[in-house]
């Protein structure tokens, strides 16, 4: 078999579909070459930029040659909230959720989860070159797909203040106030009703999904609901804070993802029990085990907790 023909320049780094090549003046068949790599959805990259990829970024360059095929079309839903690194139960990660206005036929294409919308100005964003719905239309849109406590833990995710030491960005990807905005503006779509009912338990200070199914454990067992990102001396700007907490009791709670396995940052939690345990606080914490059984021994122990205090 002969090489397969280099593809024109202009293409380079672009997610490859038949519609784009015969643009070009390729010939489709050069997409079923050894050298491509299937994404699905009738989108292929070359072999060594795909090799390079991760799953979430093989999931937008799909997003991308799908959108490109389909002008007017955007990646909307859970494929939003997935680009963008936010909490989702797995069986919707790599789902390819693309978005039509209303007046226009949807996407029929293997492998899309396709939907026709309405949307006002200001509710898609590009970003690089990818047309996406906003943060606020795509709470509203993942309330189709998601239970109550996904949604919430989604929301959570976008009005969380991010930390400058860890992360790129430094404003939240949306406020309570502009979702609640976005649900006023669409009150007769499908999946309104989840939102609202989500939304009225979004919270700004919860840093990860099981630190949200921590607090809805303790409220759910008629616990009350604890305040978030509490810091141990309120003083001083650079106290350590927990998770959360019931400050008139000084019943702090943190809840401990992987990441504090590591040798340093288990020390740096010693340091912070130690700073809270100063000042007359009680510490818990919980880990991977306790979101697995659905924090029953969290409330337990936080109910016993506060009649002690």
């Amino acid at each position: 078999m002969r090489p397969a023909a280099p593809l024109p320049s202009a293409l380079d780094g672009l997610p490859l579909t038949a519609a784009l090549l015969r643009r070009h003046g390729v010939p489709t068949r050069r997409l079923r070459r050894d050298d491509m790599t299937p994404l699905g959805s009738g989108v292929f990259l070359p072999r060594h930029t795909a090799d390079g990829l991760n799953p979430r970024e093989r999931l937008r360059m799909r997003a991308l040659g799908v959108t490109a095929d389909h002008p007017g079309s955007w990646a909307s839903h859970t494929t939003v909230a997935q680009l963008l690194r936010l909490p989702l139960p797995r069986r919707v990660e790599m789902d390819l959720h693309i978005s039509t206005p209303r007046d226009t036929a949807p996407v029929r294409r293997e492998g899309v989860r396709p939907h026709r919308a309405t949307v006002h100005p200001g509710e898609l964003r590009t970003v690089g070159q990818l047309p996406v719905s906003s943060a606020e239309q795509m709470f509203l849109e993942c309330a189709t797909v998601l239970r109550v406590d996904e949604l919430i833990a989604l929301g959570d995710a976008l009005v969380r203040r991010p930390r400058p030491h860890y992360e790129s960005r430094r404003s939240p990807y949306s406020s309570i106030e502009a979702l609640a905005a976005s649900l006023d503006a669409h009150r007769n779509v499908h999946g309104h009703p989840v939102a609202s009912a989500a939304l009225n338990q979004v919270r700004v200070g919860a840093d990860s999904a099981p630190e949200t199914r921590m607090r809805l454990a303790l409220i759910r067992a008629g616990l009350p609901e604890p305040e978030l990102q509490v810091p141990a001396d309120p003083q001083n700007p650079r106290s350590p804070q927990a998770d959360a907490a019931y400050v008139r009791q000084k019943l702090a709670l943190q809840y401990d993802g992987r990441v504090h396995f590591d040798v340093d940052r288990a020390k740096q939690d010693r340091r912070v029990d130690r700073h809270f345990s100063s000042r007359g606080w009680t510490v818990l914490r919980y880990y991977d085990e306790d979101a697995r059984e659905g924090f029953r021994r969290t409330t337990l122990e936080v109910r016993r907790a506060l009649e002690a205090r």
